[in-house]
């Protein structure tokens, strides 16, 4: 599973980087998006699960650090 760190950011630039990687990712594929922000970690939550296509789960460890796995469900790009 690929990881991509986007601690030390100011939001709303984690919420848009997750979102952007995660129009990249093809169908099938797992990220990991490890956060330090709670209101950008899960704002980001809702707009992958809203986007219909992912699972999407938010877990928050003791050192307020935010990991949100995604899978991609369907990959829109396939359908064109």
């Amino acid at each position: 599973m690929r990881r991509v760190d986007l601690t030390n950011l100011d939001c709303p630039e984690p919420m848009f980087l997750a979102y952007r990687e995660f129009g990249k990712m093809s169908q099938g594929e797992e990220v990991e998006f490890i956060m330090d922000n709670e209101v950008c970690a899960y704002n980001s939550y809702k707009l992958i699960k809203n986007s219909g296509n992912a699972l999407v789960t938010i877990m928050n460890d003791s050192n307020w650090i935010y990991r949100l796995r995604v899978i991609k469900l369907r990959d829109f790009r396939s359908i064109i």
